[in-house]
């Protein structure tokens, strides 16, 4: 069985993706400087205000290439494709990879998994998490 071609591109890196250095959105937003779309909220908003958050977070579907930016465009046209430039920034940045983290973290709390180890990634159940799995089937 192949892989669908979207897979086969991120596990490659996107070869042949050419950095547009004027594109800054991904950093921006996850700099706390810019509001995502349509929301308009910075990180530090959700991370604060959705949090628990449950029905938001299963309807509200814009949010989720802004958290999770990939290089490539997605179901949300007012999210930027994330530019190799971004992905060397943010990765120097501190309080950028704690909200990553925290981003990670919201996410996992939706599925029913907590964050038991960062360095690992090891995964344990949250609290309540048999009424959060519901949200793992693509029924």
């Amino acid at each position: 069985m192949s892989l669908p071609r979207d897979i086969r591109a991120f596990l490659a890196h996107y070869p042949g993706q050419e950095d547009d250095p004027g594109a800054s959105d991904n950093l921006l937003f996850y700099q706390n400087e810019l509001f995502c779309q349509p929301d308009d909220l910075l990180i530090s908003e959700i991370l604060q205000n959705w949090r628990k958050d449950y029905i938001q977070l299963e309807y509200n579907h814009a949010f989720i290439q802004w958290l999770f930016p990939i290089q490539e465009h997605g179901m949300n046209f007012e999210a930027q494709p994330l530019q190799p430039h971004e992905i060397a920034e943010m990765k120097q940045d501190s309080s950028i990879i704690e909200r990553i983290k925290s981003s990670y973290e919201l996410m996992l709390d939706f599925y029913g998994m907590r964050l038991l180890d960062f360095e690992t990634g090891l995964l344990g159940r949250s609290e309540g998490y048999a009424a959060r799995y519901i949200n793992l089937s693509r029924e």
